[in-house]
């Protein structure tokens, strides 16, 4: 069996893996971190579901496919042309994450299960390396391994799709705003060779909304009482 072969028998495995535990969390009623804080165990579940995607987008992918371990080397300082259209991304991300959380507000339930700051820490560690594993997978292996055989904008097409196919069970605000999410994390990882710069971007978009929904949800009634 040829090494391409190896690869993509891999891949789909990996992909197929996920997304089945997706359908079962979707059944469980633990979509996200809003939606696991009203679940009994519903934290310990996600960080589970976590812990599960560290696995196997990030240490077996780093295990099984040795030729893309490079994208996840020390970052190097691209060009003004790669950065200043970066940092704009950065900062927009964090804006757009940061209207939405205030925009909910006033929709958020507290929840009756009151976490302290050590399952918070707990949470958001394991949520960071899951995204950085995420991002390697994706953005890396995948979209890495599409352009071996295929045009820039035909992987990145591919990279999109199955990246929306793995939002299929989120909302539908998310899963179309998946698609030029995708799109643009793909430029950056192609035009940098790293998955460092999506990995951060992706990382300011899901913190501050997920910081924001953790703390007024939970730690704050927590503190207050």
């Amino acid at each position: 069996m040829n090494n391409s072969v190896i690869i993509w028998t891999f891949i789909g495995v990996v992909f197929s893996a996920y997304f089945i535990v997706s359908l079962v969390y979707k059944k469980l009623g633990i979509r996200n971190l809003q939606k696991a804080l009203f679940v009994t165990n519903g934290l310990r579940l996600l960080n589970l579901k976590h812990f599960f995607g560290i696995v196997l987008f990030g240490i077996f992918s780093y295990i099984m496919i040795p030729e893309f371990r490079y994208l996840i080397e020390p970052v190097e300082i691209p060009k003004l042309y790669i950065l200043i259209p970066f940092m704009l991304v950065l900062f927009l991300s964090v804006y757009v994450s940061s209207a939405e959380s205030k925009k909910h507000l006033n929709n958020f339930e507290i929840s009756e299960q009151l976490y302290g700051l050590s399952a918070a820490l707990l949470y958001f560690l394991v949520r960071f390396v899951f995204l950085l594993s995420y991002e390697y997978f994706f953005r890396g292996v995948l979209l890495f391994s599409l352009l071996q055989h295929n045009s820039i904008i035909l992987a990145i097409t591919y990279c999109t799709i199955l990246y929306v196919l793995i939002h299929i069970f989120d909302s539908k605000k998310e899963i179309l705003g998946a698609i030029p999410f995708g799109i643009i994390l793909c430029l950056f990882s192609y035009f940098t060779n790293s998955i460092w710069y999506p990995f951060l971007i992706h990382m300011a978009l899901s913190a501050v909304y997920e910081i924001y929904v953790f703390y007024n949800l939970t730690l704050k009634n927590k503190m207050i009482s």
